[in-house]
């Protein structure tokens, strides 16, 4: 008799979102488990709004981060020794059994998905990417020579398993693999069920505080990268005036620097930025970031088109390691083709000052620090 549950893994707040909009849509008359991992501290805390649902036939919680950590780095004997006992390895990993599994939903190639891989190693049980970001867009995690996992006969196993990948804008992709690209469904913020059903899983709050401008900070200092987005942060305080400004922490960042740094007060809610998108009216806000996908899912996952700032032009380091080239060409395609008519590019700190009063910042004079910034001002990152 052919299986037709389904295991959908999680390891961050939007793919949460993602989630439970997939089994609400597409998966809607499959039974379903859902695997929760450590990955982002936060998920855990889901858990029993999760089971109260009903909406899975079961809700694991999974301790995978120090797993990965170890071996996503590793080599030759290293990986032998972590994949040679995978059974016992989900044993001590996870508080429930896994099922067995026609399909399993996953959006990260970390080693605790390839050797999810190795356990469910036969021609009945499909492996399927699913929307993650612009990761999701623009890295090729199989390629061999990206890592050594991908060249270790169990660590590359999963690349027989993965056919496809499940995008809200399939036709942004620039991986450059041989993956098919197969579209999700937008998500309908007049579904007033799934926006219930959302708000009740994740406690969702209406901010009582004004959130004029929103930077959406990114996970630069969890992924050790040296970058000058506090000074960018900065200049947006002092455009649109602390009162108005606040700055949205990543979930994987350790420490909540930026409030730490007196540039923001503490942002009200752990809920995933698309929650927010789905409750409230983002017409009469701007978003601002560097380039974090959460600043264009309005625009990819809705279909809104709201006031959006990218600072990528103005920014001081690299965002990915190994795909930042492919990254610009991702965002380039995205304004060309997609990108709405309230959608900002500034190249220079003074047109991201005219373009922050223009949305609706203060016009009276801020101090001397654009013009202290001025040595990046005629600079283009194209």
């Amino acid at each position: 008799m052919l299986n037709n549950k389904v295991l959908l893994v999680v390891n961050s707040v939007y793919q949460l979102f993602t989630a439970v909009h997939m089994k609400r849509s597409i998966l809607a008359k499959k039974e379903a488990d859902l695997l929760v991992t450590d990955i982002t501290a936060v998920l855990h805390t889901y858990i029993p709004r999760l089971k109260e649902t009903g909406l899975f036939a079961q809700v694991i919680f999974g301790k995978t981060k120090e797993w990965n950590q170890k071996y996503a780095a590793a080599k030759g004997d290293t990986l032998d020794e972590g994949f040679q006992n995978a059974s016992h390895t989900l044993r001590w990993m996870l508080n429930e059994e896994l099922a067995d599994y026609s399909e399993v939903y996953f959006s990260n190639f970390d080693p605790f998905i390839r050797m999810l891989a190795c356990q469910f190693d036969r021609p009945s049980c499909e492996f399927i990417w699913y929307e993650d970001g612009f990761s999701t867009y623009v890295i090729d995690y199989l390629r061999e020579d990206r890592a050594p996992i991908n060249r270790h006969p169990a660590g590359g196993k999963i690349r027989e398993k993965v056919r496809r990948v499940l995008l809200y804008e399939p036709h942004l992709a620039l991986r450059g693999d041989h993956l098919i690209n197969q579209a999700l469904p937008k998500v309908d913020r007049n579904d007033q069920e799934l926006k219930l059903l959302l708000n009740y899983i994740f406690d969702y709050q209406k901010p009582e505080e004004r959130m004029d401008f929103i930077f959406l900070e990114q996970s630069f200092r969890a992924e050790g990268i040296q970058t000058n987005d506090f000074a960018l942060m900065r200049l947006c305080q002092q455009a649109v005036g602390p009162g108005r400004f606040l700055v949205k922490p990543h979930p994987r960042n350790p420490e909540n620097v930026p409030f730490q740094l007196g540039l923001t007060r503490k942002y009200p809610t752990e809920a995933p930025w698309e929650l927010f998108l789905f409750n409230e009216n983002p017409e009469h806000c701007t978003t601002i970031t560097v380039c974090s996908n959460a600043a264009l899912t309005s625009r990819i996952v809705f279909g809104m088109d709201v006031n959006t700032v990218m600072l990528y032009r103005l920014f001081e380091g690299k965002i990915l390691w190994k795909e930042d080239a492919i990254l610009k060409q991702y965002l380039r395609k995205f304004r060309r083709q997609f990108a709405g008519n309230n959608y900002y590019v500034p190249q220079t700190v003074y047109e991201l000052q005219d373009i922050l009063m223009y949305l609706g910042g203060r016009h009276e004079p801020t101090d001397q620090s654009f013009h202290h910034y001025s040595r990046v001002s005629g600079r283009k990152l194209s």
